[in-house]
């Protein structure tokens, strides 16, 4: 399955061409023109969109006016209208919409085409029939699935990220409720969760919120008639772009990243206040966590109606430092109509090398209308999607809830696999843990919730909440962190080998011994460093010569086979590329003395280490590491994208590698 936004780019409208029709997969189609087709030959067509829009999961892009190499051709005015009314009936009868993207003239010298052959060329030959001129139209249309009874809505996961006082939660309350902010928070007093949040104007936590967009583009949201909870907009939309609203100040740093790496979203969304006259700090810290996890960025620039002209010149230019430093190489676009949307974003969901920028503002709605129009378009991205759905069941759970005359319910999502409630309840049944004594129980899945709409499946990338029937088993026994695995025989690991890559470590470099936070998905716990081995070394630094347990192996034995099939995603990051991250800093951004970053009185205070015994790993430098859990066994799968943490230091890597002590081997009940 592959989906994309758009083949359009920049230079398309120059070049009166697009990139070559893929065939044989994708949501884009290239036609000429759909005039007048014959029976047989519009059950061939909508055939055709069937299978677009299967491969773009109820999303479909077609180029009307172009021939299969890209060329525009275009069609009269009486040829486009008719073109356009055959795929609005092709759609009605898949229970889709057509949405009109953008619509281009063309300027060229006549096209012609070969009667025999059909294909296009922009010579003009007496021996082939003349079928364009400059002033003929191309059109770009979307085709979306309308939402039935026994579907499921397609969701988007958007983090909201930056410094405080940016300005997040208010352009979420103005997106999510449709109203104007009064330029002193109104707009964002209906997402707090606490009282201090209210008092302080500050989110301390994650909140989330969502909006919807129906077959036809047409957002709904609470501004829209009758729709007042979420169960409402869920019904009435076919798209759901959830929003997770994270904290910028740098105390909830901590929750920040349990959001990006527990929620999985499938974009971030960087906030920058226009008036700070720069990049803050933390606004840098939370773009490096989005591009150290492979998430792709767009970013909007709030409080335009407040900026001086030198304010927003200033805080515009150094944005466009940042990401054209050397270690993050992006293309910024900023975005001023809808022609600059849609060919600007066109490939950055998928390459994610184009940041798109939008200068908006909350109290005077200024391109606000840019930001809805973003939403309806951005795809959803799927990696690996047909090998995940046939992997075992593997759930992360982030939230633990105890519902009066339901029981437990787990929140969270789904990374493989797929949960159905129509299956048997032996079916049903899966182990939950590790708890800490790395043992795991079974519960039963009894009912399924998707933002609070009952479902009778899920499948992976999805998020949703599980209520499951535990039996006589105790619900303290849950907790946020743990997992839901399909495997006959889970178990948890103690320890764990990573190839790291040191981004920042301020003095003597990483060696056994250390100690820090590590992240990965929804496991959030304090490792220590027992081994370290350099690829340039020729010996190594020894760790605990205690017996362990390999995965998959007898005592003993020293290799590991992974616990999935390859499609466990790599980092996608080069090494010169996160090297550069971490100390690649804009030149107009004064260095302060404690070396940038986070402010020393909102650091994690660790106590004097003694220098490390054996190789160490310093910044840019790279190697495998041996991490022990501190408090408990956890779950953690090879392949899993990790993220170190201590104080300033952040290293980024991908497990090779699990252990378990043969002396506290976990249990299955």
């Amino acid at each position: 399955m592959s989906r994309t936004l758009s083949p359009w780019t920049a230079q398309s409208q120059k070049s009166a061409s697009l990139p070559p029709e893929v065939d044989n997969e994708g949501n884009i189609e290239y036609k000429l023109k759909l005039v007048d087709p014959s029976p047989e030959r519009f059950e061939h067509l909508v055939t055709q969109l069937k299978w677009r829009l299967a491969e773009g999961g109820g999303e479909a892009m077609y180029e009307i006016g172009v021939s299969d190499d890209g060329s525009f051709v275009g069609l009269s005015n009486d040829d486009m209208t008719a073109s356009i009314d055959t795929l609005r009936r092709m759609a009605s009868f898949l229970d889709a919409d057509v949405s009109i993207i953008r619509e281009v003239t063309v300027e060229q010298p006549p096209t012609t085409i070969n009667t025999t052959t059909g294909n296009a060329s922009s010579r003009y030959d007496l021996t082939k029939e003349l079928i364009s001129h400059p002033g003929n139209k191309v059109v770009e249309a979307l085709i979306r699935r309308r939402l039935k009874e026994d579907q499921q809505f397609m969701e988007i996961r958007v983090a909201i990220v930056g410094g405080q006082d940016a300005g997040k939660s208010t352009l979420l309350g103005s997106l999510t409720h449709g109203v104007k902010d009064n330029g002193r928070g109104r707009a964002r007093l209906n997402l707090f969760r606490h009282r201090h949040e209210i008092e302080t104007g500050r989110t301390s936590s994650i909140s989330h919120e969502i909006i919807g967009y129906d077959s036809a583009g047409t957002l709904v949201n609470y501004a829209t008639t009758n729709i007042s909870t979420w169960e409402q907009i869920c019904e009435s939309s076919s798209k759901i772009i959830t929003f997770l609203d994270t904290c910028g100040h740098p105390r909830y740093l901590r929750t920040t990243i349990a959001g990006l790496t527990g929620h999985a979203p499938d974009y971030a969304c960087l906030i920058v206040s226009a008036n700070a006259g720069g990049v803050p700090d933390m606004t840098r810290e939370h773009f490096a966590l989005a591009v150290m996890l492979a998430v792709p960025v767009f970013v909007v620039v709030t409080k335009i109606d407040i900026a001086t002209a030198d304010q927003l010149k200033r805080t515009v230019g150094q944005l466009l430092t940042l990401f054209k430093a050397p270690g993050n190489r992006k293309v910024p676009v900023v975005v001023r109509n809808e022609d600059d949307l849609v060919v600007g974003v066109s490939n950055f969901a998928v390459h994610a090398k184009e940041i798109p920028i939008f200068l908006v503002s909350s109290v005077t709605g200024a391109n606000m209308h840019l930001l809805n129009k973003l939403f309806n378009l951005l795809p959803k991205p799927v990696k690996n999607l047909e090998q995940l759905l046939e992997e075992p069941v593997e759930f992360q759970v982030e939230e633990v809830y105890a519902v009066p005359d339901v029981g437990p319910v787990l929140g969270g999502v789904l990374r493989a696999g797929r949960i159905s409630i129509h299956n048997p309840p032996a079916q049903r049944t899966y182990h939950l843990g590790p708890d800490a004594s790395g043992i795991f129980i079974p519960v039963t899945v009894s009912s399924i919730h998707r933002h609070r709409m009952p479902a009778s499946f899920i499948h992976a990338g999805q998020a949703a909440t599980l209520a499951v029937d535990l039996g006589s088993l105790d619900p303290s026994r849950l907790r946020k962190g743990a997992v839901l695995l399909g495997a006959d025989f889970p178990a948890a690991y103690d320890e764990f080998d990573a190839e790291l890559l040191v981004l920042c470590h301020p003095v003597q470099g990483l060696g056994k011994g250390f100690q820090g936070m590590v992240h990965s998905g929804s496991v959030r716990q304090a490792v220590r460093v027992v081994r370290v081995v350099k690829p340039d070394a020729e010996g190594e630094a020894e760790g605990d010569t205690e017996p362990v347990l390999l995965q998959g192996s007898d005592p003993g034995v020293s290799a590991s086979p992974p616990l999935r099939p390859p499609s466990a995603p790599a980092i996608p990051i080069s090494r010169g590329e996160l090297g550069a991250l971490s100390i690649a800093r804009s030149k107009s951004t004064p260095v302060k003395k404690h070396g940038g970053g986070i402010p020393p009185h909102s650091l994690p205070r660790s106590p004097p280490r003694s220098p490390p015994q054996g190789p160490v790993l310093r910044t840019g430098e790279g190697g495998e590491v041996r991490f022990r859990f501190v408090h408990a066994p956890e779950y953690i799968r090879v392949g899993a994208q990790v993220l170190f943490r201590e104080g300033r230091t952040k290293c980024v890597g991908k497990v090779v590698r699990v252990i378990k002590r043969v002396r506290r081997e976990a249990e299955v009940v």
